[in-house]
């Protein structure tokens, strides 16, 4: 009973009523929508990162990673490690990298970059660098005129070259000797991160490791794909056990700013929408306060002929949290839509392309958000209305019945 006449007493005033819900709809439309953006440009960032830039995991030589020195290999090779990987069956792919800084000249321009050489074949079941380089610029590693080199567009335009273009590669070898070779670029990649296009370069390992007078069975890193990426930490400890003489990265300790901002994600997203349900709540507790005021007499009256205060006071609660949910299931359903239309269209900044890309992130943005972050936030709504009813229901239980009744 007290429910239904709790439902009714909302839609006494249609017009007030209505403005509220739509304002609770529209700030929750604001809002999730916000949150999904800001949720699936992360998750997207890190697919990207993890797929093309890090991997799950790294192995290196402890001393590597203080000082990228090119004398710092693993161990006496990669063989022993990589069959231990290959007993592991969360593991779904690795790749044996040699990896230093050198300097990559043309006729026009000179900049330093990280030369990453490796087998075509392993690396292309790690990351997606093969599948990013467009029919007009080459191939991966396809078969052609001197050692070949695969660039990003970004280098590219740094020194000036193009397709099939030669560039020469400075480096100090394992005697500390500076020497070099010519490369000709074979392939032209671009990722949504400029940064990461300007500094690498891949090259084919034999090649590198014979110009650096270096065993072609040694290398400064192993990138590790996972098949679930949840196994990550797992395979992490399982490897460092394993391996004690290795340190063994995941991808948050490999650029731990993404890694930060991944784990604080999810945080910052209900810290933003608990900041619009307080706003909103507001909105609620005024509108209680004026059907209050304005139902003083009523309430006296029910006051009188009998109702006590717990049932008052639930009605008005009902009120609030009648409101709050009607206003947030119609708020949820429309940021549900526009989310699922959106993720499969994408919003697509391109006007902002350059700027994106010098910091990491896609122009192409496709929201996304978990489900269960719409039930904890149905909980939220519900928990707004109950609060934001405590001060006009205590209101209404200060009312003297004998008072109430004759006010006008």
């Amino acid at each position: 009973m007290i429910w239904s006449v709790a439902w009714k007493n909302i839609w006494r005033n249609r017009m007030r009523s209505l403005v509220v819900v739509m304002a609770i709809a529209l700030g929750l439309l604001g809002g999730i929508f916000s949150s999904a953006v800001l949720k699936g440009t992360s998750d997207q960032r890190v697919r990207e990162a993890v797929s093309r830039e890090t991997s799950h995991l790294q192995l290196h030589n402890p001393k590597y990673i203080e000082d990228q020195e090119v004398t710092y290999f693993i161990g006496t090779g990669y063989k022993p490690i990589t069959a231990v990987l290959d007993t592991i069956r969360s593991v779904e792919a690795w790749s044996p990298r040699v990896k230093f800084m050198a300097m990559a000249g043309s006729a026009n321009a000179g900049i330093g970059v990280m030369v990453n050489g490796i087998d075509p074949d392993l690396e292309r079941q790690v990351t997606e660098i093969h599948s990013l380089i467009c029919d007009t610029c080459g191939g991966w590693f396809k078969g052609g005129r001197g050692v070949p080199v695969v660039v990003g567009q970004a280098l590219v335009k740094k020194l000036k070259v193009r397709l099939n273009s030669k560039i020469i590669l400075t480096f100090q070898d394992m005697q500390g000797n500076l020497t070099g070779g010519a490369f000709r670029i074979c392939g032209i990649y671009r990722t949504s991160n400029s940064v990461f296009d300007e500094m690498n370069v891949f090259v084919g390992r034999s090649d590198i490791c014979t110009l650096l007078g270096a065993d072609s069975l040694l290398s400064h890193e192993i990138a590790v794909r996972m098949k679930d990426p949840d196994e990550t930490a797992r395979v992490q400890k399982l490897l460092q056990f394993t391996f004690p003489d290795l340190k063994v990265q995941n991808w948050k300790e490999i650029d731990p700013i993404l890694g930060m901002l991944n784990d604080f994600m999810d945080l910052w997203l209900y810290l933003f929408m608990g900041i619009i349900l307080l706003a909103l709540g507001f909105g609620i507790v005024n509108t209680m306060l004026m059907a209050i005021l304005e139902r003083t007499r009523e309430l006296g009256m029910l006051a009188a002929i009998g109702m006590n205060k717990f049932r008052l006071f639930l009605m008005i609660m009902l009120e609030s949290v009648f409101l709050s949910l009607t206003g947030g299931i119609i708020g949820i359903i429309l940021a549900t839509g526009l989310t699922v239309y959106t993720r499969h269209t994408g919003i697509n900044l391109g006007s902002f392309a350059e700027g994106f890309e010098k910091i990491g992130y896609n122009p192409v943005l496709y929201p996304s958000l978990d489900p269960y972050f719409f039930i904890n936030l149905t909980i939220l709504v519900i928990f707004t209305g109950i609060l934001a009813s405590l001060y006009p229901a205590r209101q209404a239980l200060r009312l003297r019945p004998a008072d109430a009744v004759r006010n006008e």
